[in-house]
């Protein structure tokens, strides 16, 4: 199987899917359970990929997170001074 065959997977999975995505923790967290589970039966050199791209999903979904987080504290930053203004 090619990545390019593998890429076009992740095309047709992404259309077909109906359900609204699931959030970023999901996905990592069901990265780490499958990790977990094949340790043992994964060369070090596709655990290791496996890890980078978790860890690439971990500081995208923080990044994600921190945004709402800060956008979050501009809103109230911004009701309350219109509320003493």
């Amino acid at each position: 199987m090619t990545k390019d065959e593998v890429l076009g997977m992740f095309r047709e999975q992404a259309k077909t899917d109906t359900t609204e995505s699931p959030l970023m923790n999901t996905i990592i967290l069901d990265l780490a359970g499958l990790l977990a589970e094949s340790r043992g039966r994964l060369s070090k050199e596709n655990f290791d990929a496996l890890v980078r791209i978790g860890g690439a999903l971990y500081k995208e979904g923080h990044s994600q997170y921190q945004a709402r987080t800060d956008v979050g504290v501009i809103m109230k930053n911004a009701t309350d001074s219109e509320n003493q203004g």
